[in-house]
């Protein structure tokens, strides 16, 4: 507390010093320190979200001469204009949690100008994953700038949605949330422009960014209410921000705990080498799918985020998609890898109902191609819609080179690493020889405890590796057993690596 309340006293003098000189504070300023941005002050009002530990006290922001702009039931916290001189009492209130700009999130694209064929595991267009699934029954929301209905290619796809932006309407006037929607569902029946994933899939717009392709966090943070309050099945978040907000993270949290499956852009802040941990939020909470973007020759795309978060990859580079006023473009960035996943998951639900959100997200994450990349640029690996609907759906592809002889298959190696936050531990497990699609199961165990803290079963991906997350991992010394190993053709031997992970 005593943190937040020193950190509120700099944040007045500097907005004082800003007022007095005649500027504005600017969020969106590369390079910019937490200073800089924690606060947009005009004429010393701070647009803000306030968290509290229990039902938001709208007396309590009404007496610091605050004016509320948004309630969100699913989450205790409120959006709020406040006096910047009110700040520090009211982080002195025992109720107040925290006080987070109301910053704005931006959609992912970068501006310049294939990858279905690519998704559907270069089946050259036939498709034969949409004679099982096609994505009917899903509805898939799109939190961007919205959609405009009446493109050729996405009449009858959407089905409703809402605006946060003020203008009155979901309609799109950017362009980047209709390119963003063409991926996940533009129909192919018409023989004409481009082609969606799911084609099926119902579409709902939910219109979170302006014209400028920015946004609010409060309109965010509605956005995923309405989401829930609708009973959407997966949301499509191509935007993103470097700021972590506990305030998004709440709401992706509650969107996941109520059964929705979160797709979100990784981020356009990578380098070259991919040598820093630059992934954007919300794609870098535990709670959400963070999907980088590779280009035609399966490699990185250069701008693509990189990081631990990183969970999927799909092209990004060049897609062409829909835009308004009923015509086509290309454009590349995280932003139109995101819908690819999103469009792979509704097939993956279309084909199999029953699944839960964290089950069709494990056969994401199982049928996943390795594409040889570092696991901080690819995650699991390339989305793959064939692969993953065959898992759902209980069919089996044949194999194009079978094993003539069955052999035995043993753990080679366990290993360890940590998430962007160091909330969530990651474990890897190698199969040798090189195994896809085995059923490997672990237990984890916590200080030598005689139950396990952690079990899962996860599918091998094509480089032989079933990789795990135990979320929000304590501090403690971990240990990994491999309970047990099932492929086709194969038997395993029963053993496995010696291991322990020290987290601090």
């Amino acid at each position: 507390m005593k943190r937040k309340i020193a950190l509120a006293i700099s944040l007045i003098f500097l907005v004082m010093v800003l007022m007095v000189s005649g500027c504005v504070m600017n969020i969106d300023v590369p390079g910019s320190t937490p200073v800089d941005w924690l606060l947009q002050a005009v004429d010393g009002q701070a647009r803000v979200i306030i968290g509290f530990s229990g039902l938001p006290d709208k007396a309590l922001i009404k007496a610091f001469g605050g004016e509320i702009y948004a309630e969100f039931g699913f989450i205790k916290a409120l959006s709020a204009k406040i006096p910047v001189e009110a700040i520090d009492g009211l982080l002195r209130n025992p109720h107040v949690l925290y006080i987070e700009p109301n910053i704005e999130l931006y959609a992912l694209e970068e501006q310049y100008l294939w990858g279905m064929d690519r998704v559907f595991g270069d089946e050259s267009f036939v498709f034969p994953t949409w004679d099982i699934s096609t994505g009917e029954g899903v509805k898939v929301a799109i939190l961007d700038t919205g959609i405009d209905e009446s493109h050729p290619d996405l009449a009858g796809r959407v089905a409703g949605g809402e605006d946060f932006t003020g203008i009155g309407s979901y309609s799109d006037d950017n362009g980047h949330g209709t390119h963003v929607s063409g991926t996940v569902a533009a129909i192919y029946s018409n023989n004409i422009g481009a082609y969606g994933v799911a084609p099926s899939a119902s579409l709902y717009a939910v219109k979170v960014l302006s014209s400028s392709g920015s946004g609010t966090l409060d309109w965010i943070i509605a956005g995923i209410q309405w989401a829930i309050d609708n009973d959407i099945d997966i949301i499509n978040m191509s935007l993103g921000t470097s700021i972590n907000t506990q305030s998004l993270e709440d709401a992706c949290n509650a969107a996941y705990e109520a059964g929705i499956l979160i797709v979100a852009a990784a981020g356009n802040s990578g380098n070259k080498p991919g040598n820093r941990n630059t992934v954007e939020y919300p794609g870098g909470y535990a709670s959400v799918i963070a999907v980088a973007a590779s280009d035609s020759n399966d490699a990185r795309a250069t701008f693509s985020s990189t990081g631990p978060d990183v969970e999927l990859i799909a092209p990004g580079v060049s897609i062409l998609s829909t835009v308004p006023g009923g015509g086509y473009a290309y454009y590349s960035g995280t932003s139109m890898a995101s819908p690819h996943v999103a469009g792979v998951a509704a097939l993956v639900l279309s084909a199999n109902s029953t699944l839960t959100n964290v089950q069709v997200r494990s056969i994401l994450q199982g049928t996943a191609e390795n594409l040889g990349l570092k696991m901080e640029h690819q995650g699991y690996g390339l989305v793959r819609a064939d692969l993953a609907v065959q898992a759902a759906s209980g069919s089996t592809p044949p194999d194009p080179d079978p094993d003539p002889e069955p052999g035995k298959i043993t753990v080679s190696s366990i290993s360890y690493s940590l998430s962007r936050n160091a909330k969530h531990i990651y474990i890897s497990v190698q199969l040798e020889p090189v195994v896809a699609s085995a059923s490997v199961a672990i237990a984890v165990y916590l200080n030598g405890g005689s139950s396990p803290y952690y079990t899962g079963t996860i599918t091998s991906d094509t480089a032989g590796i079933a990789k795990f997350t135990v979320v929000n991992a304590p501090s403690g010394t971990y240990s990994t057993v491999v309970t047990d190993v099932t492929a086709a053709g194969y038997t395993w031997d029963g053993k496995f690596p010696d291991n322990s992970y020290e987290k601090k």
